[in-house]
């Protein structure tokens, strides 16, 4: 089977290294800024459309904390590395898996957020859609890979 929109496998170490350094970066910052905002990266941005809550400024600079924006983007750009990384050895078995595990999680994913729209209302709500960004691929890469170890346990104990 053709894989050629997969990364190639020696891509998969590094970018699952820094996939989770940034996930624990960011739920250390949330917890931590909480109450008090200890960690800033302030910096001049552009910004198609900015709501500070008085005023819309539509294509223009604003002063932003960058830190959740660069955190977000290297956590998307390493997941997405990492789940779409041939493993060692591609086979029909593992593209069976993969495409299994992402009609799978694509499936929980909007059960998950279909029970939010319905039970979920507010700014609560609109916390829940900023982490639906990455639950897709969280929900894929746990499906995958917990399936592919399944298999190697069935298959060490066939031999």
């Amino acid at each position: 089977m053709k894989t050629n929109y997969l990364f190639p496998h020696s891509f998969k170490k590094g970018s699952g290294v820094l996939c989770l350094l940034s996930f624990l970066t960011f739920l250390v910052i949330s917890v931590i800024n909480w109450e008090q905002e200890v960690f800033q990266l302030p910096a001049n941005v552009f910004a198609l459309l900015f709501n500070n809550g008085l005023e819309t400024n539509y294509f223009g600079f604003v002063e932003n904390d960058i830190i959740d924006e660069i955190l977000t983007s290297i956590f998307i750009i390493c997941s997405l590395v990492f789940a779409f990384s041939k493993e060692k050895i591609e086979d029909e078995m593992v593209s069976t898996i993969r495409l299994e595990s992402l009609v799978w999680a694509t499936y929980v994913n909007y059960v998950v957020l279909l029970f939010c729209v319905i039970f979920i209302y507010g700014l609560s709500f609109f916390q829940v859609m900023q982490y639906n960004m990455f639950t897709l691929l969280l929900f894929f890469i746990i499906r995958f890979h917990w399936t592919l170890y399944k298999n190697s346990k069935l298959a060490n104990y066939d031999e």
